[in-house]
């Protein structure tokens, strides 16, 4: 999963927040400024944090596949689960003679 927008977007979001509060307010400029930079730090580390943990938690639950090994051959796999290649042939003549007739 691509968790690198992660903190990018909690980080604005809060900052939109802050920026909205502080205007309805009718704060200061300086407190204005001073919120904001405390806030997008603030928030900054969280998401990264939260980043870190669902970096941690889907690296886990995903099985790591190995490029080196080849993919399973359809014939092998058909072996495997008992399906005979002479007994779907004569099903697919089945079917396409009853459709010429119709």
């Amino acid at each position: 999963m691509n968790t690198k927008p992660i903190p990018i977007i909690i980080t604005l979001a809060a900052a939109f927040l802050s920026c909205v509060i502080s205007i309805v307010q009718r704060v200061e400029f300086a407190v204005f400024v001073s919120r904001l930079l405390v806030v997008v730090i603030i928030f900054l580390c969280m998401g990264t944090v939260i980043k870190m943990i669902l970096d941690y938690a889907f690296r886990t639950l995903e099985p790591v596949t190995s490029l080196d090994e080849e993919p399973p051959d359809i014939d092998s796999i058909m072996i495997e689960d008992g399906v005979d290649d002479d007994e779907n042939e004569g099903e697919s003549e089945d079917i396409s003679s009853e459709s010429e007739e119709g």
